[in-house]
């Protein structure tokens, strides 16, 4: 780095401007030439010198000046140098790993149990098979013979008596559904009255077997009337012996118009 001499401002020396000296004028007894001798002394005018020296100073104050901003500016653009850095690239494995083994699984071992063997015990000889008397079935009875030399057979076993069905009478005690009958527009119109007997066949499950009339109202339209509405009631079973049975009765249907 260059070094610049710093000059002391005392130490330059710089030409002394040159001032023209009036010198007194001899006072006249007239004026006129007392102006006369003012304005001749100040037209004279002489340039100052230059002193070389300042000159010098000046220039080389300068040029270190300059050295100094060309030293500072190449200081603050230096760069610094990359630094190159080698790295080693290694390709990867990209292969998948193997399935990792199954795992065994230990069985345990059955425990050793230690069987203890009875002794053999000595068989005695035994006897010979016994005998065992069984008096032996009679045999069959021949057929009896009568006197006119027929024979008689033996009667044929008896079967179970079939499931009868019970007289119940009056069912309408019984019944456990019953939706009565709908009086029909037509009878209603005519005022057709009367009453119907019905003759029905309540099965072992309470419904309606079997449905006849028995006494006619005397009108087919209460008749149907109270067919239709009968057969799909439903009674609780009748039980005999511990079991439902069938049971046989009658139900009396009324038609009566109450505003006539």
């Amino acid at each position: 780095m260059a070094t610049v001499a710093a000059i002391a401002p005392d130490e330059l020396a710089f030409a002394p401007v040159s001032a023209v000296a009036h010198e007194p004028l001899p006072h006249s007894a007239s004026t006129g030439e007392s102006l006369s001798a003012t304005g001749a002394d100040r037209s004279v005018y002489r340039p100052a010198r230059a002193n070389p020296v300042a000159l010098l100073a000046s220039a080389g104050m300068i040029l270190g000046m300059a050295a100094c901003l060309a030293t500072l500016n190449m200081v603050a653009s230096h760069k610094e140098r990359a630094h190159l850095t080698t790295v080693d690239v290694q390709e990867l494995d990209v292969t998948p790993p193997p399935p990792p083994e199954p795992t065994k699984l230990e069985t345990p071992q059955a425990a050793v149990t230690q069987t203890v063997v009875p002794k053999p015990m000595i068989e005695l000889p035994s006897p010979g098979p016994q005998q065992v008397m069984v008096d032996a079935p009679p045999p069959p009875a021949p057929p009896s013979m009568t006197s006119e030399g027929v024979k008689v057979s033996a009667p044929p076993s008896v079967a179970p008596p079939a499931a009868t069905t019970l007289e119940g009478g009056d069912l309408s005690s019984k019944v456990l559904f019953a939706k009565p009958p709908t009086y029909p527009v037509d009878a209603r119109r005519t005022h057709e009255q009367g009453t119907v007997k019905l003759l029905l066949l309540v099965g072992s499950d309470g419904t309606v077997k079997d449905i006849q009339v028995v006494s006619s109202s005397g009108s087919s339209r209460l008749d149907g009337a109270a067919l239709r509405a009968v057969k799909h009631w439903r009674w609780s079973p009748m039980m005999s012996n511990g079991a439902a049975t069938a049971v046989r009765g009658y139900v009396t249907i009324p038609f009566v118009l109450t505003n006539v």
